[in-house]
């Protein structure tokens, strides 16, 4: 049976009626807590915080500060050591391309192009 389908008997109904009236008693007999117990509550809390959260010492501002914030920002020595294999393996490939990635990169991008910087006889613009 469903407690929707159980019909309140008369029975039910005053015991609902006694039980509101001692809960409203009891809200009415309520009264604030004494300043000194709530000094003293307070106290402990925070007695109890210093000691499980004991004050740091004061920070030395330095580069390897800065360098630690860095590494703990990307993630740690973890995620630092994936970044810098990353990183060579893209340098790598950059450097010297496997001769497959040729083929590929020329039907993309088409011919490539080569730009001279400076004459291959003369350097400095010095003959000799």
């Amino acid at each position: 049976m469903m407690m929707t389908d159980r019909h309140q008997t008369d029975d039910d109904a005053l015991d609902m009626e006694a039980l509101d009236a001692l809960l409203a008693e009891a809200r009415a007999l309520q009264s604030p807590p004494a300043p000194d117990l709530v000094a003293r509550i307070l106290a402990d809390a925070r007695a109890a915080d210093l000691a499980r959260h004991p004050p740091r010492a004061a920070r030395r501002t330095s580069a390897l500060t800065g360098l630690r914030g860095l590494i703990a920002a990307l993630g740690g020595w973890p995620a630092l050591g994936g970044l810098s294999a990353a990183t060579l393996a893209g340098l790598w490939i950059g450097i010297a391309p496997p001769a497959a990635l040729d083929s590929v990169v020329a039907q993309l991008w088409g011919d490539s192009v080569s730009v001279t910087l400076y004459p291959e006889d003369d350097l400095f613009g010095l003959e000799g």
